[in-house]
This record gives C-alpha cells, sequence and structure tokens, in this order.
C-alpha cells in the first residue's frame, strides 16, 4: 500500500468520535509527539509506548504510533539517553515517527471502550456509571430586521454549529432597537452549544452583522448535556451463576487467567464494568447495587471493602481490558492508511 495521508487528517477523524474534552484533568492525551503537517504512510497501533514499541515502529517503517496510555504524564526536565523515557523520545524524533494518545477520552466516549467491553460481556443497553457533563452556553446576537437573513446564512454555513445530536438550529424572535430614542425593528438569534463553539460563530457573524460591535450576549445556562462519562452499567438479559458468568468472561476477552471475590452461590444480573483501574469509582459503583464489578488493577483493601458491602468483583487486569482499544482506532481509520498492530507482552505473568 503506497498511499499516504496528512496527520492533522488522521487526528481529525479520530478527534470527531473521541473528543479530547472528553478526557480526564489528570490525563494527557492527544498528539505528544510530531508534526501535525506530516505525512503518514504507516501506523502503529500500541496499548503503551514501550521501548520494544519503539523498536517495532522503527523495523516496519511506521511514520505514528497511536497508544492507548501516554507516554508522557508529567513534565519533562530534559530529554537524555540515561531515562527510559528520554532514549524512547530521542528515537522517535531521530526516526521521525509521530505519537498519538488516546486514553480517558477514547474510555469515556460513545462508542468507546468502555462500551465495547460492555458489549462483550452481555450488555445491549446500558448507562453511564460516572457522567460528564458539557458546560452550556447560549448566544444571543441581536441586528436590524433587513440583516436577519444574512446573519441567520451565515449561522447555518458556518459547519460550526453541532451540538448534541442537533446541527444548525436556532431560534429567532422579533424585537424592538431604540437608538438615540428611534425606533427600529430587529431580530434576536439565539443558539445553545459550548463556549469555544460559540465564540467561534460570533467571530462569524461578526462578518456581515453591520455594526462594528454587535449587541450579543453569551451566558451560561443550567440545561444539563451528557457528553459521555467512565464507566458502564447493565443489566442482562438473564441470570448467571457466578462461575457461568466467569467463563463467558474470559471466552468473549480471550482472558486465561482472573481475580474473583464473591460468594460461590451468588447469581449475577446487573453489573458494572470500568475498564483499566476502576477501584477510585467503587463508592459509585456501590450506589448503583449491582451484583458485580468487573475492573482491573484492584487492590487486598478494595477488594475488601467491596465484598463487606456485598458485592461481587471481578479483576480482568488492566492490559487485558484494554488491549481491544485497537479494535475501534482499525474500525475509525479504514483504508486511508496502512495499519499494524503490536503490542508489547503484559506486564504482569502468570505461572
Amino acid at each position: 500500500m503506497d498511499i499516504s495521508v496528512k496527520l492533522k487528517s488522521i487526528l481529525g477523524k479520530l478527534e470527531k468520535h473521541y473528543p479530547k474534552n472528553l478526557g480526564e484533568s489528570w490525563d494527557n492525551i492527544g498528539l505528544l509527539l510530531g508534526e501535525i503537517e506530516s505525512d503518514i504512510k504507516k501506523v502503529q497501533i500500541s496499548l503503551d509506548v514501550t521501548e520494544k514499541t519503539v523498536e517495532h515502529a522503527i523495523k516496519i517503517g511506521a511514520n505514528l504510533i497511536i497508544s492507548h496510555h501516554p507516554m508522557i504524564f508529567s513534565g519533562l526536565k530534559s530529554i537524555t539517553s540515561t531515562t527510559t523515557v528520554g532514549r524512547k523520545v530521542l528515537k522517535l524524533i531521530k526516526n521521525d515517527i509521530a505519537v498519538y494518545s488516546m486514553h480517558t477520552n477514547l474510555d469515556s466516549a460513545s462508542g468507546g471502550l468502555n462500551e465495547y467491553i460492555a458489549k462483550k460481556i452481555g450488555a445491549k443497553n446500558y448507562k453511564i456509571v460516572d457522567e460528564i457533563c458539557y458546560d452550556v452556553y447560549k448566544l444571543s446576537v441581536y441586528m436590524p430586521e433587513d440583516y436577519f437573513e444574512a446573519v441567520l446564512k451565515k449561522i447555518n454555513c458556518s459547519g460550526l454549529l453541532e451540538f448534541n445530536g442537533y446541527k444548525n438550529v436556532s431560534y429567532s424572535s422579533e424585537n424592538e432597537e431604540r437608538v438615540d430614542g428611534v425606533l427600529n425593528e430587529s431580530r434576536k438569534v439565539e443558539i445553545i452549544g459550548e463556549k469555544n463553539m460559540l465564540y467561534a460563530i460570533l467571530g462569524e457573524v461578526k462578518k456581515v452583522h453591520p455594526y462594528k460591535e454587535p449587541a450579543y450576549e453569551i451566558i451560561k445556562i443550567d440545561n444539563k448535556y451528557v457528553k459521555g462519562g467512565i464507566g458502564r452499567y447493565f443489566t442482562l438479559e438473564k441470570e448467571y451463576g457466578m462461575d457461568e458468568y466467569v467463563e463467558l468472561i474470559k471466552s468473549q476477552l480471550g482472558i486465561k487467567d482472573l481475580r474473583v471475590v464473591c460468594g460461590k452461590n451468588k447469581k449475577i444480573k446487573k453489573v458494572a464494568v470500568i475498564n483499566g483501574s476502576g477501584a477510585s469509582f467503587l463508592s459509585k459503583v456501590l450506589k448503583l447495587n449491582v451484583d458485580l464489578f468487573v475492573t482491573g488493577d484492584l487492590k487486598y483493601h478494595e477488594a475488601l471493602d467491596a465484598k463487606e458491602a456485598g458485592i461481587s468483583l471481578i479483576d480482568i487486569g488492566h492490559y487485558e481490558s484494554e488491549v481491544f482499544f485497537s479494535d475501534l482506532i482499525k474500525d475509525k481509520l479504514g483504508d486511508d492508511v496502512e495499519i499494524e498492530v503490536y503490542n508489547d507482552e503484559p506486564v504482569f505473568q502468570y505461572r
């Protein structure tokens, strides 16, 4: 395959489905290394950017590594060959390989990793464990009646107004404008969305508005719009015995070994799942009154607290619950560019 595509085009396609603003505040997602205008001929998808992963990308001639876990989490004070991160960064730069990470935004998004895992283990319908909501604003712009159509056309043609499933939706009303005591007919156009989007639309409106500084207001409103969130919970179509459901998970996720906290005769009907390390959400999960919480990286005291609270746990492992992220990336990129999936071996080995 001898084709190439701009890196910014690849990122635009991915961020349409998995917006960066879905990422947690502590996370470090997006383009971590590389030139946005560079041409990409081959992409390597890897869960982690390890030294072994970097060497493989060099070997196959990849121009881009798309990872789930960010290679860089905190600020770097130096980049030298004396540190693991430094060696990786230097090799990547020397071989002109960009690195793009999709972590908690991929987990949280509609159609993201949480939902992918939930569907694999029996979810048909699901809700979000920890919702992330938009901060919603309303833009109101006032204009003389004669300029209403021009302003409305500019809004509709801006390509910016798509929010919460609605595209190019606006509201208008007739108003009276008084300038130096003179009464004029005017119009007001209102739209809702995220603040940055509304300011961008206002910039477009100013190009056709007759006033140098239009009368407008942007105010925050209390409407709740869910844009995603960590975890999914759901009710299975039938009740399972614990051993039976353990076997289903092993089969569906291709896992050989997992850890279980439960009574032997426990019945499973309502399930919550958070891929990766979900123990910090245990208090929220307990309030959902589920029979089982499926996640990874559980510690002894976390498991003990859950057991005493009457909820069963399955620890499927961090690596094992997230290695599927490559399926989502491949699906979204399609045939635009050559893709190879490569993962270093799991950190934890079972003997």
